[in-house]
């Protein structure tokens, strides 16, 4: 689950058309929608098998992202994140991750300048609602420690505070701001693909290996 940024004060219709974060939202409310509904560790009574496909699921994603040419050290950080979460909670767990194996190519909207400010909305984003994921499922998830959804901890409002006014800066033009907004709906639309393959190859919660 990537749970959406909090929502920005309300603003004149002409303002909100051309704030960058704003149009970010808009951007991808409707993707936004439609994940927070359908992922493992949506569904009531979540438990550790459950995070475990998450995890896996992100993997794939971050792995697709990267065959279609996304770049960054965002994109980098949280590959090793979710790598290392990963080992520690097959250990834990004495479960295989399914692996998701999703055909991509490289994809020319995530060369356009500006575009990777689209995929940083994507990934701040998602480290800003582990927080929420975090207070919610840790109760259910032990032996799991859920160090991924902790990131930062204490410290995440204030880097996410810090990521939106480099975004303010940095995303200055409609030109720009459009490149971004592709972006991270093509993130978005991305992980949608991830998700219909996990559940296609994987329907039940068992983790089970595969080949």
């Amino acid at each position: 689950m990537i749970p959406a940024p909090p929502p920005a004060p309300a603003a004149s219709p002409l303002a909100a058309a051309t704030d960058p974060l704003q149009r970010l939202r808009d951007a991808t409310s409707a993707l936004h929608a439609r994940l927070d509904t359908g992922l493992p560790v949506a569904r009531e009574g979540a438990g550790p098998a459950d995070y475990l496909r998450h995890l896996a699921l992100l993997r794939g994603w971050v792995g697709a992202l990267e065959e279609s040419g996304a770049r960054g050290p965002r994109l980098a950080a949280e590959r090793d994140a979710l790598e290392a979460e990963l080992a520690g909670c097959q250990q834990r767990l004495g479960l295989q991750a399914p692996r998701i194996a999703l055909a991509a190519t490289p994809d020319p909207v995530f060369q356009a300048d500006g575009a990777e400010w689209g995929l940083a909305y994507v990934l701040e984003g998602s480290r800003l609602g582990g927080q929420v994921l975090h207070k919610r499922l840790a109760p259910a998830m032990a032996p799991l420690s859920l160090d991924y959804l902790r990131g930062a901890g204490s410290a995440t409002g204030a880097r996410w505070k810090h990521f939106v006014a480099e975004l303010q800066t940095a995303l200055q033009g409609a030109a720009r701001q459009d490149a971004a907004s592709a972006a991270a709906r093509r993130a978005f639309e991305l992980l949608l693909r991830c998700h219909e393959a996990l559940q296609t190859a994987w329907p039940e919660r068992a983790c089970a290996a595969r080949g």
